[in-house]
């Protein structure tokens, strides 16, 4: 019976593909026509050349399994330019092999998920930038969920905004993977200019079941500075950044605010650049494990946490937001209860792990003077040839009105350090210190441009 039922699948999805139209198109008008004669599992082809403010909307719907599918005749001939856009506006569409390249938009973004379950692939945003740097607007920006942008590649964006963005409401179990982020511009004094920020439940700092559930894997950066602080910047709960390799780029990974990600087997080769660091924590539940990150300005810092219950000095200005439970948010929230594991820091110039910093930044006006606690650092190791300190910890302000907190200690299991020095004190039973000796712990098998990207340009 199961086999029976097995054929009976399969013969169906070949008579559904042998009933699949292509319909061409060679202009916006054509495509507008074409889109509307489409059914679930037709192909609608665009023709190869210049398509110049060319506004695509796709709003007719394929099925899970019967997709709409918009391709370019020739991948990577299809060139759009002037101010033209994409937007998702219907479930189950694919998009595959377009340019968009020295152009703009007036919208929100250049190509926009307004729908679930679609997916653009093989597909290249590049140079695609405003006169004016101060110009707002997304490359790439999420409202729906179940979206997929895979194997595509990102250069140049010189304005304001991040390049990839995720919705604060209904922006659930999006994925980028497989891409090449590549020669984006550090403009200074431009902050907001990261390359994934990624919005979603847990920017308020809940603790609920819910999140943003984004995944970013698989991905190159390639002196993709942004801003210069945050590459990857996570301000939800739930989201998984893995497998990521980050080459000589400003900023580091950034868990902003938020709580239960995992930042897993990510290079990070900083090598010197300008700016460039490993990772910076807040927050609560997350897993930190398996990243290897060198030649970094610093490795991987946990931040002071700001005490919002109460204003301790008559001078404290919090950040108000409407809608939290004491209509206001921290700036840091207090990194506790995290996993740090196995993770490989190799040359930093300054600290490696720090818990702490920014303690008592901007007070009395901020009033970050929560110190990192009951975080697990397990396995992990420090390599500095140049010496240096590698592990230590904000000192804690025991003056009034600071004296009344007092936090619990944090959890040192295996770790070992080679050629640096431990600032802890008293010394933790579970970090060996001994000199460096022979060559620095290689990196994994890093990402390279023959790997991501779209096919065509390779």
């Amino acid at each position: 019976m199961k086999f029976r039922f097995a054929i009976f699948i399969g013969c169906a999805a070949l008579i559904a593909n042998a009933h699949a139209a292509e319909l061409p198109a060679a202009n916006p008008t054509e495509f507008a026509v074409a889109l509307a004669r489409a059914k679930a599992g037709d192909t609608v082809v665009l023709a190869d050349g210049t398509w110049r403010d060319a506004n695509l909307t796709l709003n007719v719907a394929g099925t899970a399994t019967a997709l709409i599918t918009v391709r370019a005749q020739t991948p990577g001939k299809v060139v759009f330019n002037g101010e033209s856009s994409l937007i998702f506006a219907a479930p189950y569409v694919v998009v595959d092999g377009l340019l968009f390249t020295q152009g703009t938009t007036k919208h929100n973004s250049v190509v926009q998920f307004d729908a679930d379950h679609c997916r653009l692939t093989n597909s290249a945003i590049v140079d695609y930038n405003p006169p004016e740097v101060a110009t707002k607007y997304y490359w790439v920006y999420f409202r729906g969920s179940d979206n997929r942008v895979d194997h595509c590649y990102f250069k140049g964006k010189s304005h304001q905004e991040p390049l990839v963005g995720n919705h604060i409401k209904d922006a659930r179990r999006n994925t980028v993977d497989w891409c090449f982020f590549q020669d984006v511009p550090y403009v200074p004094n431009r902050n907001g200019r990261e390359i994934f920020r990624v919005w979603g439940y847990g920017g308020n700092e809940e603790l609920g079941d819910d999140g943003a559930f984004f995944t970013i894997e698989h991905n190159l950066f390639d002196r993709a500075d942004g801003e210069g602080t945050e590459i990857i910047s996570l301000k939800s709960n739930r989201n998984i950044v893995r497998f990521n390799t980050i080459a000589c780029t400003r900023g580091g990974i950034t868990n902003r605010s938020g709580n239960f990600n995992a930042i897993t087997d990510n290079i990070i080769l900083c090598d010197g650049a300008d700016g460039a660091y490993g990772l910076r924590v807040t927050g609560r539940h997350h897993t930190i494990a398996r990243n290897y990150i060198r030649g970094g300005s610093y490795g991987l810092h946990l931040m002071a946490g700001e005490f919002i219950e109460r204003d301790l000095t008559g001078s404290y200005q919090p950040i108000r937001r409407e809608g939290t439970p004491l209509g206001r948010v921290p700036a840091y929230n207090q990194a506790r209860e995290n996993l740090i594991a196995d993770n490989v820091l190799v040359d930093t110039a300054g600290v490696d792990l720090l818990l702490g910093n920014g303690y008592k930044s901007n007070w009395p006006r901020a009033q970050r003077v929560l110190v990192p606690e009951l975080n697990k650092f397990t396995g992990n190791l420090v390599f500095k040839s140049r010496g240096g300190v590698a592990v230590d910890i904000a000192k804690q302000d025991k003056a009034a009105p600071l004296d009344q907190f007092t936090f619990s200690p944090n959890e040192f299991t295996g770790n070992r350090v080679l050629g640096g020095t431990v600032a802890l004190t008293p010394m933790p039973a579970g970090i060996e210190v001994t000199p460096a000796a022979g060559a620095a712990p290689a990196p994994p098998p890093v990402l390279t441009p023959a790997e991501v990207g779209p096919a065509w340009r390779r």
